[in-house]
């Protein structure tokens, strides 16, 4: 029996098949797109001296450069989901709005206006956030969050010129009612009316909200809250990748050839490179399900977090609240297991790390343009998904386990035991936290009719068999 559903204008279900099953295809795109990125700015020093495109300069600066990789690599995901999307349901994905059919071209009209407009609004409103508060730094030039400022400048920018033309071309192309719900700008003019209507008394003003809006508002949070830290994560990254291309192709050989690479140089070069490219990958392909939330690519928010415990244990994981709490740093880093003299238990440990890491990205891979802490973007099945529901967070903690314990242990012989105790408290406190994220997670997800379905389908959690 062949079973359709359709929400958001395009086919979410058809002959046992999801949306999401094969959204690993755009995630695959942009990892490669990633590591050509970092041998191309390698090959061509585009970090010192900019990027060129037929003889003309684009970027000028280091800041430029990364974020014209970040760009690229999203544009190749985002063109590769479009395609996918157009594959599964050629019927569905091109809609016509009424009012253009309908020959209604100034009621058109005026609604792409109102919804460019409201768009600047809202933009101009977060930047003004952005601009004042004092974690990010502005007023200061602190220079953490400096490449952050540079982005939301071409994001002002590109809105500001390229805004009315896509919301002309989306509300003419894509039209769908149960969209324009989840849509931030219309969100806004709700907001917008609700005072204006207390003032006036009249109920016509005065919008009711929903639960629907609660979701909207929710999930722009989360963007605000976790954009910067994608970007200022993959500033920080990235040029690490790109250097170790060169490492690569260059150095390595001849280091090998001339006797000098021992096997201490091994567990190091196999820790860094390791760790620039899976996390380089990582966050740029979580960077762009965080940025991009449209219609065009299916990724817009179903619904987010609603629980106060859930928002908590997920952004204590990430600064500022990490280094606010110092149980984050009672835990050994992990480089502290290249401190050991076996240098073949180091390559035991590392190589398990490395293995648990490539699943942690594969996961975030799978979601494609779709990632996303906190919100509900549609339900993953398959890749790592299709074996336990928590791939991310059960390979992170064992990546963790795997150096750190390692790490501990060799304090407790070599420092003392209260150190070793206060480590091993700070470990367990890690996996707790990222228990309980996965507990809130799914407490928030099975409200989803298909998460439950898929529930049905995986059985475990975080170990095959046994959790």
């Amino acid at each position: 029996m062949t079973t359709e559903t359709r929400t958001v204008g395009i086919l979410q279900t058809k002959s046992g098949a999801w949306i999401t099953d094969k959204a690993w295809v755009c995630g695959v795109i942009g990892a490669i797109t990633v590591v050509a990125s970092a041998y191309f700015y390698n090959r061509f020093g585009v970090l010192n001296n900019g990027l060129y495109l037929f003889g003309h300069q684009l970027t000028d600066n280091r800041t430029d450069s990364i974020l014209a990789a970040l760009f690229i690599i999203s544009a190749a995901m985002l063109l590769a989901e479009m395609v996918r999307l157009w594959l599964w349901d050629k019927k569905g994905f091109i809609s016509l709005d009424p009012d253009l059919t309908q020959r209604r071209i100034g009621a058109f009209v005026t609604k792409s206006l109102l919804n460019y407009v409201l768009y600047l609004a809202v933009v101009g409103i977060v930047l003004k956030f952005y601009h004042t508060a004092n974690e990010y730094g502005f007023r200061s030039d602190a220079a953490y969050y400096r490449g952050w400022f540079r982005f939301i400048e071409i994001v002002w920018t590109a809105v500001l010129w390229g805004g009315l033309p896509y919301v002309f071309i989306t509300r003419a192309l894509r039209y769908d009612p149960e969209a324009d719900n989840k849509d931030l700008a219309w969100f806004f003019g709700k907001l917008l009316r609700f005072p204006l209507g207390k003032l006036t008394g009249s109920a016509d003003l005065c919008p009711k909200f929903t639960e629907a809006d609660a979701k909207i508002a929710r999930a722009l949070i989360v963007k605000v809250f976790f954009t910067p830290l994608m970007t200022v994560f993959f500033i920080g990254q990235f040029p690490h990748l790109v250097s170790n291309v060169g490492y690569l192709l260059d150095t390595l050989p001849n280091n090998i050839a001339n006797g000098s690479y021992t096997h201490r140089v091994f567990n190091n070069d196999f820790f860094n490179i390791s760790i620039a490219f899976i996390f380089s990958i990582d966050v740029a392909l979580a960077w762009c399900g965080y940025v991009v939330s449209s219609r065009w690519v299916d990724n817009q928010t179903a619904s987010a977090e609603p629980t106060m415990l859930g928002w908590v244990v997920c952004i204590i994981c990430y600064p500022p609240f990490q280094q606010a709490l110092g149980w984050y740093y009672s835990a050994p880093g992990e480089r502290e297991v290249l401190r050991f003299d076996n240098q073949w238990l180091i390559s035991m440990f590392t190589g398990a790390m490395v293995c648990s890491y490539i699943v942690y990205m594969s996961a975030t891979l799978w979601f494609g343009v779709r990632f996303s802490n906190l919100t509900n973007r549609g339900i993953i099945r398959k890749g790592p998904f299709a074996i336990i529901r928590h791939p991310a967070y059960a390979s992170k903690n064992f990546a963790w386990w795997c150096v750190m314990f390692p790490a501990i242990l060799y304090n407790a012989t070599h420092t003392g035991g209260l150190l070793a105790a206060m480590q091993t408290l700070g470990l367990c406190m890690m996996t707790f936290v990222y228990f309980m994220r996965a507990l809130t997670e799914e407490r928030h997800l099975r409200r989803d009719p298909l998460y439950l379905d898929y529930c049905e389908q995986v059985k475990y959690r975080f170990i095959p068999g046994v959790i």
